[in-house]
């Protein structure tokens, strides 16, 4: 005969795992991960591991949360199971065998084994005792204020070795001891546990779930959680009803509570798909219907039809009742008595027109949200549902937004889909500090919606990286102004300026915008030298010009190499000298002349330099 284990105690009593098959066993609740599964949420997903051996079959606890125990000791290590043990796996208590024996489990009510005999083992013949059968006495009809319960079938006929339980039939009878002389009951309409009647004293608390451990009344339904909910009774008879933070929530009358709530005997309550109610059964009471109607095969019921004929009571409509004179003369005194007192008030005050401002939803949502240009909506009256989408330009902004959005009372719910602009230019400027040839690139939100990245990048190559950068990385580039600036294209716009102006003796340093003058130029060419420091001001890029040059008058101005140098021609470009013919060679500013670089050209004077020194010419002579 196999190995095998019987449930004695717990909501699987009767239930036998056969370890038959295979060398290794996994019992738990996961039907895809276990091969004897045990539908319990005490119960882990693997719980137990059985292996079998020359020795034996050993056993090895495989939960952390809830261990598996064996005669009520906890193993961390496996042991050989002996015949006889014990072993506790969730809430169901299991004995383990290794000799023929029969499991019997009792239905709900009823005494119908549903389990046969094992394979037999060998064993010495016991024809009395195989011959001989017990039969169970009946047990006589119970009768209750409420409900009366038919005689219970005859049981079939058992042999002295059809269970391995020695049963007395007193477990059979219904509980009806639990619910006594007790005023209230709570009775399961639907679900797994239906027709269950639960005495509720007044005075107490209960908490009801699916942890007969922890709970005052346990339903044996998956969809209820472990502690689901709390019942509490005052001396009063007030019934309050909370939930313990069940996923699925406790529901009351189709509505989902939040908070306690007090509940009547006139109030459906659904935990899971468990649905029950409180009767008062010192109230009047009314007739509730239900479409299930008990079947009862072996008996029939004809004193609960002759009863139901004589307590039927008539249904009585109150508003086909008279109204007794006396309720109709107090009551039109009374309304006449109000009228007279209605007309003399008023009459004490000159009639003016009531303006009543009715005020249209929408405007107070463009009220609410005139500040924040950028925001845009879309209001369903039918729900009260409030959609907003579009940028507000700090996390302050939003705030106030919220609030305003919250005092109007005709708002059921917001689905927020607003950017706040500072979150998204400060995450930006982390990730581009990062980069030393972007550390002087930034971005910044002058208005909600609207960004700006500026900055300086020494060459065209790093403003390309920067810009395939922002394309791939910034969430918002159509909003995206760029400011950038190249400081390479700068610099060429820079000394444009200055050669156009024939200042070659003026030089210039750029640094992050800021434009310095230095060197000397012609006083005569003051004017000129202001107009262009004027240009450089309105060059992209340029924050700041610092003039540092020099002016000074050409006659003091160097060496005169006039006697050396013989000039035949002079062109200029928008009035002011740019070229001259000298010696039969054609000489711009910025030239060389024996090694002297030419600084400047005007109407008469041409200024040159060579190692710190100064050179002039001039050509009027």
């Amino acid at each position: 005969m196999p190995a095998h284990l019987i449930a004695e105690e717990g909501p699987h009593r009767g239930l036998i795992l056969n370890l038959d098959e295979g060398e290794e066993w996994i019992i738990g609740r996961d039907p895809d991960a276990s091969d004897l599964v045990i539908e319990d949420g005490t119960v882990s997903r693997k719980h137990v591991r059985l292996n079998k051996t020359p020795d034996g079959i050993y056993f090895k606890n495989l939960s952390r949360t809830n261990p598996a125990l064996v005669n009520d000791a906890e193993f961390s290590e496996p042991v050989l199971l002996k015949e006889g043990d014990r072993i506790q796996i969730g809430s169901t208590t299991f004995l383990y065998s290794e000799t023929t024996k029969t499991a019997a489990k009792k239905k709900q009510g009823g005494y119908d084994d549903i389990f046969g005999d094992l394979e037999p083992a060998e064993e010495e013949e016991k024809p009395s005792l195989s011959e001989e059968t017990i039969e169970e006495p009946r047990q006589p009809a119970i009768e209750s204020e409420e409900l009366r319960i038919p005689p219970a079938p005859p049981k079939p006929q058992m042999t002295a070795y059809d269970t391995i339980f020695e049963d007395t039939g007193a477990e059979d009878i219904l509980p009806f001891h639990l619910i006594g002389e007790s005023p209230l009951i709570l009775k399961v309409i639907a679900g797994p546990n239906a027709g269950a009647e639960i005495a509720i004293e007044k005075g107490k608390t209960y908490t009801i779930g699916k942890d007969s451990n922890t709970c005052d009344i346990v339903f044996q339904d998956m969809s209820v959680s472990r502690n689901h909910a709390r019942l509490q009774v005052s001396p009063e008879g007030v019934i309050e009803l909370e939930d313990l933070g069940s996923k699925n929530g406790s529901v009351v009358n189709n509505n989902v509570i939040t908070e306690k709530k007090v509940v009547t005997p006139q109030d459906l309550i659904a935990l899971g798909t468990t649905v029950f109610m409180i009767i008062d059964r010192e109230a009047p009471q009314e007739t509730i219907y239900s479409p299930m109607v008990p079947h009862f095969e072996s008996a029939k019921l004809p004193e609960i039809e002759s009863e139901k004929e004589e307590t039927q009571i008539e249904a009585v409509d109150w508003k086909k009742q008279p109204i007794p004179m006396k309720y109709l003369i107090i009551g039109g005194s009374a309304a006449a008595i109000f009228l007279v007192m209605f007309l003399s008030f008023f009459s004490l005050f000159k009639p003016n027109q009531l303006e009543i401002a009715h005020k249209e939803p929408l405007s107070d949502l463009k009220e609410a949200l005139a500040k924040f240009t950028d925001v845009q909506y879309s209001y369903n009256p039918g729900s009260g549902k409030l959609f907003l989408v579009g940028h507000v330009l700090t996390d302050v902004d939003y705030k106030e937004m919220k609030y305003r959005l919250g005092q109007i009372n005709f708002i059921t719910s917001i689905e927020d889909n607003v950017v706040i602009d500072e979150g998204v230019w400060k995450m930006m400027n982390d990730v581009l500090s990062e980069n030393v040839a972007w550390r002087g690139i930034s971005i910044h939100s002058p208005a909600a919606g609207k960004f700006v990245v500026n900055g300086y990048v020494p060459t065209a190559e790093e403003a390309a990286q920067l810009t395939d950068f922002l394309t791939v990385n910034f969430p918002y580039l159509d909003r995206l102004e760029s400011m950038v600036v190249i400081e390479q294209v700068l610099y060429a716009q820079l000394q444009a300026l200055i050669t156009a102006a024939n200042l070659g003796g003026v030089t210039f340093q750029l640094s992050n915008g800021n434009v310095i003058l230095g060197g000397n130029y012609n006083e005569q060419m003051s004017s000129e030298l202001k107009k262009t420091i004027q240009e450089i001001h309105a060059l992209k890029g340029v924050s700041s010009v610092k003039n540092y040059a020099i002016a000074s008058h050409p006659n003091r101005v160097g060496i005169d190499l006039s006697k050396d140098y013989h000039v035949t021609g002079t062109s200029t470009f928008d009035g002011r000298g740019f070229s001259v013919v000298m010696n039969g060679k054609i000489y711009t500013l910025g030239d060389r002349v024996d090694g002297m670089k030419i600084t400047s050209i005007d109407a008469n004077m041409i200024l040159l330099e060579k190692d710190g020194l100064r050179y002039k010419i001039d050509y009027t002579r």
